[in-house]
Order: structure tokens, then sequence, then C-alpha cells
């Protein structure tokens, strides 16, 4: 099951970006967050009551790291991430965003005890290049803020961080009532944002486009994609799980030249191609049988 969820979530992300620019055509990225979070957690709630024992509340124990990891990857990662798609644009926050692999291997060390072999290292430093060359690229007069380009990259730590996060964590629930539990904990802090900015908030419902880039960051981009992240994390080693979706920024790329004509500069281009090479790395990896650490949870 391993590749069809890794194909799950490199499309459902990485076509997250220029539907993410579509949505804040109809709604801000307040009311945006907050709509995808309550949406797709009650979604997938709803699919946890047709699943065997019906059970709809995580253990008692269980709770402290749902917590934790609702904040890191549902309130603080979507809001940077979103602000960051705002000032430098969804391509090259795609980019910046995915550093999480860097974050992710570093933290594995110390919280997991994972080892870091040739391929894994070489893999980081084409990932790190990547990011260097559109930071390179996005210089001078017409270049976006430093703010966003601290967001995109603030992203990426704190996706990496919950991904190390929910390794260490050993939770009895099933995976999908878990994913759930986080995206309804991520509603109130962005129910709290929204009130306070409620004056700054806007909703066009005329935005056809907009509303259909909602709909998607609501289903796919969350419910989906999730449901399919954290799996995927229980089977594999932290800086794997994070390499595998240096395939993301390629779509995220792509697709945003396509479908909101983003220009695409030669430096992008060329964090491409390091971005390409590092995944052409990690996949030449020898398989093996899995680990204690590395089978489902």
């Amino acid at each position: 099951m391993t590749w069809p969820l890794l194909l799950i979530v490199w499309l459902c992300w990485g076509l997250s970006y220029p539907f993410m620019a579509w949505t804040l055509e109809a709604v801000d990225l307040i009311t945006a967050r907050l709509l995808a979070n309550a949406g797709a957690g009650t979604l997938l709630l709803l699919l946890c009551l047709r699943a065997p024992g019906r059970r709809i509340l995580p253990h008692r124990e269980e709770w402290r790291g749902v917590l934790a990891l609702s904040l890191l990857i549902m309130v603080i990662f979507p809001f940077a991430l979103i602000a960051g798609v705002m000032l430098v644009g969804p391509g090259q926050a795609a980019i910046l965003n995915y550093t999480m692999p860097l974050w992710a291997s570093l933290l594995a060390v110390p919280v997991l005890g994972e080892r870091l072999d040739r391929r894994t290292l070489m893999a980081l430093g084409l990932g790190l290049a990547a990011v260097l060359l559109v930071l390179a690229g996005t210089m001078g007069p017409e270049g976006p803020s430093g703010l966003g380009v601290a967001l995109g990259l603030a992203a990426g730590a704190t996706f990496g961080a919950g991904t190390v996060l929910s390794k260490k964590l050993r939770f009895r629930s099933p995976v999908l009532l878990i994913t759930a539990w986080q995206l309804l904990l991520g509603t109130p802090p962005a129910f709290v944002v929204w009130l306070l900015l409620y004056d700054h908030t806007y909703l066009h419902p005329e935005a056809g486009r907009g509303l259909f880039g909602l709909f998607y960051m609501t289903v796919f981009a969350n419910a989906l994609a999730y449901a399919a992240w954290f799996p995927l994390v229980g089977r594999l080693k932290a800086s794997v799980a994070s390499l595998s979706l240096l395939v993301v920024p390629c779509i995220g790329v792509a697709s945003s030249a396509l479908l909101v004509q983003r220009k695409i500069g030669s430096f992008d281009v060329a964090g491409l191609v390091c971005i390409l090479s590092a995944i052409a790395l990690v996949v030449r990896r020898r398989a093996g049988p899995p680990t204690a650490e590395e089978t489902p949870r």
C-alpha cells in the first residue's frame, strides 16, 4: 500500500498550491483554514463511524499527543504556508516549504535514533541546494519580502517537526480517528483568529473558481491527503517519508505555471533538477524488510 498512498499524497498536495491561490479569490486565508479544518475533520470523523468498532474518541492517554500534533501540523504549518503563498507565490512557496526533509532528518537523529546514510545525506544536500537556488532567483527589486521567505521556511520546519513527533508517538486508536481529531482540534484556534480579524475577512460567493479551490483544499488537500500521509509515517523512517515528499514541489511548480500562469524562472528550473536528483537517490535505495520502527502502528 505504500506506493498508492504516496501517489495520493503527491497529487493532493502538489495540486494544492495553485488551488490555494484560487481559494483566496473567494475567501481569505483565515476563513479558508477555518472551513478546511472543520470540514475535513468532520468528514473523516463520519467515516470513522462507518468503521468496525465505531469509536469516535481517542483513548484518554492519547489526547496530549493529538493536541501537540494538531498545533504543529493543523495550526502553525497551514497558516505559515498560506501566508507564504500570498507573499512569494505558489510555486516558490512549494519549494521553500519542502525544506521539511532537512528538519525532519536532523530531528530524527536525536529524537528517534535514526541514522543518516550517505544517500540520505546527499539527497538532503540537493534539497538544500534547491532552496538556495529558489532564494537566489527571488533576489532583486521585484523579489518577495523576507517575511514571505521566512514563512515558507517556517512551514517546512514545523511540518518536519510534526512528522518526527507523529513517528515518536504510539497511538492505539485508528490512524483515521487520530487524523480527524487533529483537524478538529485545529478548528478553535482558527476560529479565535477569525473573530479577532473579522473586519479583514471576506467572502465572495460569486467567485466560482475560488469556491472550487476551497472544496479541493477541504476534501483532497486535507481529508484525503492527511488520511494517506499519517499511515505512511508509520510505515517509513521519518527521513525517508519526508524525502519522499520532494515530488510535491515539482507538481506544485508545474501546476502553478499551468493553472495560475505563474512564471517559472531559470533558478526554479535548476532547483527542480536538484529535487529530482534527490528523489532519484532515495528511490534507488535498496528496499529491505521493515524494522520494528517501520512497521505500521
